[in-house]
């Protein structure tokens, strides 16, 4: 791997299609959060915790104790913490720290990324999403003009289970908050119980009232939208699990990219690249973007979205109606 980012013209021309069309949906991870200063989830769990020894809930060899335990374990401990002491878990503060150094580094990729699509799915809580951010120009003359500042524009926000609609999703300027949000932090979804629900296949029982509404957005967002995820390692790529068992997917050699996967990998990787980049195409339709993290690591993200959003730009509303009108003519 010596190219850091040359995405092949076949991969460039199906997310510039999609993204004409308005059907390219960034799918945005924790990774992309964690640029901008937001915890991973190791920090995130011993951040809950921690606020209980601070208010003096909980002793420091309580804490101690816990210090082996995965991340969800320690967020249902926080959880139940908080229903037995009746103190709630400031998460906007653990999740957008006030001192947080980032804070320009996350302007600049979420800047990048509003510029790659108007409307977005996450699995992330954090805000960052929750408006679009307008960089100022580069030009010389824009940056002499004082008020030719960074502007952000807010989106429409839904992180509600009952608002995981077909609908929402073919909004402008919206987010789709999959996992909750801060806005609302019992809406959250954190421990292992928490996900067991949101993803629960009753459906199989029968009857619309064990409709998951969940899957079922799924399923529309991956039979019918372009997606593209972003900011997702490789320990944390447990919704493709969901892209493969509940959309429709005929597997096998020669198939074509449905999604794209724009993941990082050191040079020496190059192997586990090959292989990860076969199993994507061939077991989930979906096509690995690979770039390479030599020289700024996790960094390198910065520049490659920022330069997706120069080759695939997301669609005026123009050329949307355009495609409509013509869709209904075709139709009649």
């Amino acid at each position: 791997m010596s190219v850091e980012f040359d995405p092949k013209e076949s991969v460039l021309k199906g997310l510039r299609d999609a993204a004409l069309r308005g059907t390219l949906i960034p799918f945005v991870g924790a990774g992309a959060s964690r640029l901008a200063g937001c915890p991973g989830w190791l920090e995130f769990g011993d951040g809950a915790l921690r606020q209980f020894v601070e208010s003096g809930k909980v002793s420091h060899a309580q804490l101690d104790q816990l210090r082996d335990q995965p991340p969800r374990v320690k967020l249902s401990i926080a959880r139940a913490l908080q229903e037995e002491h009746r103190t709630l878990i400031d998460f906007r503060k653990l999740i957008h720290p006030p001192d947080n150094k980032y804070e320009e580094k996350g302007r600049q990729l979420f800047g990048s990324l509003s510029k790659l699509g108007r409307t977005f799915v996450t699995t992330n809580y954090d805000e960052w999403l929750d408006k679009e951010i307008v960089l100022p120009s580069l030009s010389v003359d824009a940056l002499s003009q004082p008020e030719n500042v960074a502007v952000n524009k807010e989106r429409k926000v839904f992180f509600k289970v009952q608002d995981l609609t077909a609908a929402n999703l073919n909004l402008p300027d919206a987010v789709i908050h999959l996992h909750g949000s801060l806005i609302e932090p019992k809406s959250m979804i954190l421990t292992t119980q928490d996900y067991i629900r949101h993803y629960a296949n009753d459906r199989r029982s029968g009857g619309d009232a064990k409709e998951n509404l969940v899957l079922t957005f799924l399923e529309y967002l991956f039979s019918s939208k372009t997606v593209l995820f972003i900011g997702y390692g490789l320990e944390e790529l447990e919704i493709l699990e969901y892209v493969i068992q509940k959309v429709p997917y005929v597997s096998g050699d020669g198939q074509e990219a449905r999604h794209y996967l724009v993941q990082g990998f050191f040079s020496h990787q190059e192997e586990l690249m090959l292989s990860l980049k076969r199993y994507y195409l061939r077991e989930c339709g979906i096509e690995l973007i690979p770039y390479v993290r030599d020289k700024k690591d996790w960094d390198q993200l910065l520049d490659v979205v920022d330069e997706l959003a120069k080759l695939t730009p997301a669609s005026a509303l123009m050329h949307l109606q355009e495609f409509k009108d013509m869709e209904g003519l075709l139709d009649g």
